[in-house]
């Protein structure tokens, strides 16, 4: 009986321990496919507009990088990626530049 106790005990010690980095590793790999699904997303809303945008996730917030046209298609974008289920909240770090001159 005191063996038994013994290893249940020994297996909950050992599962609370690896708790957090099993949890840390679920978190990474959601991470990357929500991402993924963001991305794309992004490539069958926007076609072309979406080729300078990449996306990074963390815990359902996601964040987009590169470049657009201006800021109407980085508003398109970032209202897409937001309906992307699993995404909490929709961040933007995008650069717009313009054809436009200023001649």
């Amino acid at each position: 009986m005191t063996r038994s106790f013994n290893r249940i005990a020994a297996a909950a010690l050992i599962a609370l321990a690896a708790g957090p980095f099993m949890a840390a590793q679920a978190a990474t790999s959601s991470d990357a496919d929500l991402a993924s699904a963001v991305q794309s997303s992004l490539n069958n809303s926007l076609g072309s507009d979406a080729s300078g945008l990449t996306v990074t996730a963390n815990n359902g917030n996601i964040t987009l990088h590169g470049w657009t046209q201006g800021p109407q298609e980085e508003a398109k974008a970032r209202f897409v990626a937001s309906k992307v289920p699993g995404v909490h909240n929709a961040y933007s770090s995008v650069r717009t530049f313009s054809s436009d001159s200023n001649e």
